[in-house]
Formats: C-alpha cells, structure tokens, sequence
C-alpha cells in the first residue's frame, strides 16, 4: 500500500456492534464504503457527480478478511484506494489497521451502470484520474467464489425479508451492507454470540427495490461455513454468499 492512500482514523460506533460489544461485519464494512465516499467527495469526481451525470457504481462482488475483533470504541485507521480498473469493471480495495496491524480487508469489484436504464458502461468512460490508486490486491488469491451444484441441490429455505424504506440507498435497491446483516441473522452461532466471522464473500447478481421479497436458502458445511443463495420474486438469484465463522 502506497504511504498516500486516502485513509483517517476512526472508531466502530454503538450501533455497529453486536451483543459482546464486538463490531459486527456490516459495520465494518460500512466504516469502510465511509472512507470509499469520503474519498470520492474529496478527489473528485463523487459519487453525487456521477449520479448527476447518470452514472453509478454498483457493487459486484466482495472478499472479505476479519483476522482480528474490533471492539466498541477502539481507535481504527481506515484507509481504501481505487485501483487501475478496465472495461466495465472498477476495483477498490479497502483496509482497517488497529494497533499497525491489518483487522480487516477487503477486495471488491464494481459495475459502472447507466443510474436510470441500468446498461453497463466503461470505466474509461469517467475521469478517474485525480483519484490516488495503488495495485489490487486480492485477498483471496487463487479461488473464486462460486456455490457448486452438489452444494445448490441441497440448500434450504430459512426465511424471507421484504425490502422496506429502511433498506434501501439513493441506488434505489437495498444497500448492500443490510444483506450481510440479513444473513448473519440466519447463522445460529452469531445469534447465540459464540462465534464471529473471519471470512465473508459476497457475489450480488440482481438488485432487490424497495416492496421485493426476498427468499433466502442456506447450507452448513462440515468445515464452518455457511452458504446463502437468495431469490427474488421473480426467481432470478439475487444474491450468493459464503461466511467462515470461528469460536470465541
């Protein structure tokens, strides 16, 4: 990471927190799409500027790394850089230190849209250029998420979520920090605060607008996992995801 990345010191507020006063996956990640915005407003162009042009980033998919708790009030350094990106496809990597040390990580992959028909754009499209870039790096190196078809025969319907008011962004669908609230709902030891998440990847397929019902499937794994595939009403896959959980 380049000594100028854009980044700030912070804290996990109250309301990202879980029962054991530990910071809850979506709070971290929304501490960091914070600093992707801030970022944005301060380089230029924001993200206000690509609306205003019909433009909008779209999340696709992200990895995630949780290697150390974070706490309630503990001091955090956030940091994130946009990375050299081509066609239709934007990269950002994201990085939460505590203490000098790496608490969290993310790689992420955007989607440049037309903000009101939706048609996929070129990232060469927009002058990203004022923006401070570093390599991508890919916490996640060698793999890529996929659920296989031995793992999509066998998973379960646990529930369903309707997207309400509360949900949605100025994207218009639900925002993609409140799905990783919704599925961690849906893992038992999280409920029960025995365990927390290590590893989180998400790949977003369709987006679900404010009044869609959402069907959520799920499958525990012998090693620790737990997989998700979500529908929406008119069965197109909206989501799929797998979360790595560990003891306290």
């Amino acid at each position: 990471m380049r000594e100028d990345v854009y980044g700030y010191k912070s804290s996990i507020n109250v309301y990202n927190v879980d029962m054991n006063r530990k910071a809850r996956p979506a709070g971290i990640l929304r501490e960091m799409q914070e600093c992707g915005s801030r970022q944005m407003a301060d380089q230029k162009p924001s993200y206000d500027e690509l609306l205003d042009k019909g433009q909008a980033l779209m999340l696709s998919r992200l990895d995630m790394i949780i290697p150390q708790e974070i706490c309630l009030d503990e001091e955090i350094e956030v940091f994130t850089w946009p990375c050299p990106s081509v066609r239709a496809t934007f990269l950002r990597n994201y990085l939460v230190r505590k203490n000098g040390e790496t608490a969290a990580m993310i790689s992420s992959q955007w989607t440049l849209v037309n903000s009101e028909t939706r048609k996929i754009m070129k990232v060469e499209d927009v002058d990203f250029s004022n923006y401070t870039m570093d390599e991508y790096v890919d916490v996640m190196p060698g793999s890529k998420f996929k659920i296989s078809r031995e793992d999509a025969e066998t998973l379960e319907t646990v529930g369903q979520k309707t997207v309400r008011l509360s949900d949605v962004d100025y994207n218009g669908h639900m925002n993609n920090t409140n799905y990783v609230d919704m599925l961690c709902d849906y893992i038992p030891e999280l409920t029960a605060g025995t365990h927390r998440v290590t590893v989180m990847r998400i790949h977003f397929s369709k987006e679900a607008p404010i009044g869609e019902t959402i069907e959520i499937k799920r499958l525990r794994t012998p090693d620790d996992k737990y997989i998700f595939r979500t529908f929406r009403s008119d069965g197109d896959v909206n989501v799929e995801a797998e979360f790595k959980i560990e003891e306290l």
